[in-house]
């Protein structure tokens, strides 16, 4: 009991990772930003397309 070692200090370590997972998670909603727009330019042209082949 005289030699109980502290409990092993793993604080940074849960920080780094916590830290990556929000990187990675930022990441992935600017990745769907960017495809939602290019899908609605894309709707936008096509839409153009079919009112120019109409008249």
């Amino acid at each position: 009991m005289l030699l109980q070692e502290a409990p092993v200090n793993t604080f940074n370590y849960m920080l780094l990772g916590l830290s990556a997972i929000l990187g990675i998670m930022a990441l992935f909603l600017i990745s769907l930003v960017v495809r939602f727009r290019n899908l609605y330019r894309d709707l936008e042209q096509l839409e153009g397309n079919d009112v120019n082949e109409r008249t």
